[in-house]
Formats: C-alpha cells, structure tokens, sequence
C-alpha cells in the first residue's frame, strides 16, 4: 500500500479534532449523482456572528476509461476554480493536473503573487470650457474629469501538479505558471515497516528563496497513529491516534513554538453509540471544550449538533453552537 501525501500525514488525528464541529455556523451540504455519473456538490453556511451567508457549487465528472478527471467549483465570492488531471495513463501511480483560480468580475487570479497576462487601459479627456465650470476648478486647483475613464483587464492562469505513488514512496510537486519566476512546491513521504518519513519544501524562484522547509516522522499500526513534524526549524508538533476498539476512537495533539514560546495541548475523542449516532468531545489547554453529536435521520440525511464552550469565561457568554444538515442523493 502507497503512503499518504505529506499534507495527510496525521490525518486520522486531525479528523478527530476537526470533524463533526461546525461552531458559529448554520450550515447545509446537498450531494446527487445524475446517472450519466455526474456528481453535483452544494453547500451553504450562515455565519452566526456576522450574518454573512456563502455558499459554492461544484461539478465532477469521471472519464474512467481515460483516467480522465473534470471539476469545476463557483462560490458566492464570485470564485471560478477548475481542474482537469489525468491519472495512471502516462505510468502507473502518476497523476497529471492543471488548475486555475478566475474571479470572472474582475480578471484577477487568486494567488499570493502575481501571474503573467496583459493589460490595456484607455483614457479621454474633453477639453474644458468655462461653460463646465473649469475656470473656477483651475484656480481652485482642481480639474474637471468628468468625462475621464479607464478600462483594464488582466488575464492569468494556474498551475500544474504532479503526484507518483508507488508502495513505497509518494511524490507530490506543483508549480504557477509565472514568467518572471514559478513558485515551486515539492514533498516526499518514504514508508518502511509502519515507519513514515517525509519532507516538504517551497522554492520561490524569483527571489531564489526557500520558504517552507518542514521534516515531519511518524509510525503507522493500523489502530495507531503517531506523527511528528518540525516546520520551519521553529514549529514542533505531534499527534497521536488511537483506535480502542470498534466504537472509541481518542486523539491528542501538541505544538510548541521557538519563537513565541507558546504551547498548545489538546485531547478529542469520538464515541460510536450505534451505527446511526455518534458524540464528539475535545478540549484544549486554553480551556475550550468542544462537544458534537452526530445522527443519521435515514439514508442520505444526517445531522450534526456542535457547542464550543469558554471555560474560562463560562459565565460571560460568548460561547458558540453550530447545526449541519447533510443531504444525499
């Protein structure tokens, strides 16, 4: 069996810490599958705090025979993200991938630097009159631009991304399409007799910088988990996982900063109480404890309850509830 990619290291810990908890939110998800196998996912929340409301659609489709993959995402943010890849057709355990950001209302690409494309802009200015007051503007220092416009659009693009994984190694590398210099992202995992070891880099190759640098261990059993990373050289972290038996799964996280020196504890549990339900519950050493119940009304409606509860200003308020609905067809 292939390892996990560095970002899933740990993942079954972070589950238990992140699942089932909405806090703050209303939130609804709808999923269906149309019989020519195309899956629609929708999804909306309700901020409780802010009153804001956003929501996103999604579309895949499969082309097994060609190991082709199609998605196309649209938010409420006016976001347009897509993504074409192509797996196990070029060697077996490659995936080929392109994606792009697009905000259709203004041209811009969502990304932390700037992408190649072009701009135009076009200015008139009429000649001013003294029917247009522009005598008065001109001794006054200002000027009349009325009639003054500019038109701009920029168009850019995305980035490729590349995953092999074989039994014992996974490779994952990605880079923007950018002509003054792509930003390069590349991480390995190496698995031998439960043992995990991976690392992951970030090369900015315009300023010909690393700017992530992060090693991360680890050790697999099934029922056990542990995962260690360091980021950075100044992040130290580690999860553990435990599965107690077929209804109790715990977890515990831990992260130290060098910089700050500030420490964070934390301990989450999930409890089966039959196939249809399940409790949640997890605390931290900032005293927020955080209590979920999940139930399966029927099949394809399941609905989540979650609190997240200030222990140390219980009697302030401020504490928070989250309810999901999930929807499938």
């Amino acid at each position: 069996m292939a390892p996990p990619s560095y970002s899933d290291l740990g993942k079954q810990a972070r589950d238990v810490f992140n699942k089932g908890y909405h806090f703050g939110l209303w939130k609804l998800d709808v999923k269906t599958k149309t019989n020519s196998g195309v899956e629609f996912s929708t999804s909306g929340h309700s901020n409780q705090d802010t009153g804001k409301v956003f929501g996103s659609l999604e579309t895949k489709y499969k082309v097994k025979e060609y190991g082709l993959n199609f998605s196309e995402k649209w938010n409420t943010d006016n976001t347009l993200t897509s993504e074409v890849s192509v797996e196990n057709q070029l060697v077996k355990g490659l995936k080929v991938s392109f994606d792009g950001m697009f905000v259709p209302h203004t041209g811009y690409v969502l990304s932390r630097r700037p992408l190649f494309g072009y701009a135009v802009s076009y200015k008139y200015r009429r000649k001013p009159s003294v029917a247009d007051g522009a005598i008065d503007d001109a001794r006054n220092g200002r000027s009349n631009g009325a009639n003054a416009f500019t038109l701009s659009y920029r168009s850019k693009t995305g980035r490729f991304k590349t995953a092999y994984s074989h039994d014992r190694v996974r490779v994952d590398a990605d880079f923007n399409v950018d002509l003054s210099g792509p930003l390069v992202n590349a991480s390995g995992v190496a698995s031998y007799q439960g043992w995990l070891a991976g690392y992951q880099v970030a090369f900015d190759s315009q300023k010909s910088k690393i700017t992530a640098n992060n090693f991360a261990l680890g050790y697999s059993a099934g029922d056990f988990v542990l995962h260690t990373n360091v980021n950075d050289g100044r992040e130290f972290g580690g999860l553990i996982y435990q599965r107690c038996n077929d209804r109790l799964e715990t977890a515990v996280q831990l992260s130290w900063a060098s910089g700050s020196n500030a420490t964070k504890f934390g301990m989450g549990a999930k409890y089966d109480l039959d196939k249809d339900a399940c409790v949640r519950a997890k605390v931290n050493n900032q005293s927020q404890i955080g209590l979920g119940y999940q139930q399966k009304l029927r099949d394809g409606i399941t609905l989540t309850l979650s609190t997240l509860v200030d222990g140390k200003n219980f009697n302030a308020g401020g504490h928070k509830i989250g309810v999901a609905l999930e929807l499938e067809a």
